[in-house]
């Protein structure tokens, strides 16, 4: 029955993002429902997809909980599967910025360990998802708590309808799974700067006519200086920030300035990068 559990909670995943997203609305994959499988799609050998730094993540997930199985003479039905975070690990090990949680509000089960926790009923087809924005590049090895909650059947077979509550955990007890890897890919066009890299970002919203968001991302903590150049190359704005690990931003005001194409940098270390932006004042 161990394998049973292994198998179907190969990924109970149903994870995803920072606080300030909206959760994304799940679907189930119909190839998957469709099939005579258990448990959950993606498996462990299609793993999820890889994501890039400063870009939206999201990775459906559907999960397919049985209505029985059978272990010797007895018939044990499934009440429900709870997912969680293991003690001593920090939100499944997810990469930074990413978040896990389900768009049906019943699968919702508190927080535990500092993490959201979800609950999967027997007999029962759900989905969640894994989604958010990375904020640092690097592979990640989820670490996901799996308990089933069961009951024995003294007439030889289990309600279409379980009781979601109820159950126990006295027929089998947790599985710690840690073989699901999210690998999260630096930013394009990073550039290598010893065994630190950088990237810049495009500023957003651009053309602009008041502010704008400046971008960037580092592999390290250290002064970074942004500074805005006007088509005669004179600075007309330069600002030199301490760096934190991943993606970070500044909030650049042009409203002083005329209409036209500026040139701004990123300076790091002993790296430089440029990008354009265009000014559209009246």
């Amino acid at each position: 029955m161990k394998k049973i559990y292994l198998t179907l909670f190969a990924i109970t995943a149903s994870l995803t993002s920072v606080l300030a997203q909206t959760i994304p609305t799940c679907s189930l994959n119909p190839t998957f429902i469709s099939s005579n499988k258990i448990g959950v799609y993606p498996d462990s050998a299609t793993n999820f997809v890889s994501g890039t730094v400063g870009v939206p993540y999201e990775q459906n997930i559907t999960v397919k909980v049985p209505k029985d199985t059978v272990s010797g003479p007895l018939t044990v039905c499934f009440n429900r599967f709870e997912l969680s975070n293991p003690t001593g690990i920090t939100n499944y090990n997810l990469p930074p910025g990413l978040n896990f949680a389900s768009s049906t509000a019943a699968l919702a089960n508190g927080t535990i360990n500092a993490a959201p926790s979800l609950i999967f009923p027997g007999n029962a087809n759900n989905c969640g998802g894994i989604y958010g924005t990375p904020t640092t590049a690097g592979t990640w090895t989820l670490s996901l708590k799996v308990q089933p909650y069961t009951n024995v059947s003294l007439l030889g077979s289990c309600p279409n309808s379980p009781v979601v509550s109820g159950g126990s955990t006295t027929l089998a007890g947790p599985q710690l799974l840690n073989y699901y890897i999210i690998k999260i890919n630096a930013p394009a066009g990073v550039q290598e700067i010893g065994k630190d890299k950088m990237g810049l970002y495009q500023n957003q919203p651009n053309p602009f006519s008041s502010t704008t968001d400046i971008k960037f991302y580092v592999e390290g903590e250290d002064d970074a200086t942004i500074s805005v150049y006007n088509a005669l190359g004179s600075i007309v704005y330069q600002q030199t920030v301490k760096t934190t690990l991943g993606e970070n931003k500044i909030t650049f005001n042009a409203s002083n300035l005329s209409s036209g194409t500026y040139i701004y940098s990123l300076k790091y270390k002993n790296a430089i990068t440029t990008k354009r932006m265009m000014v559209v004042n009246n």
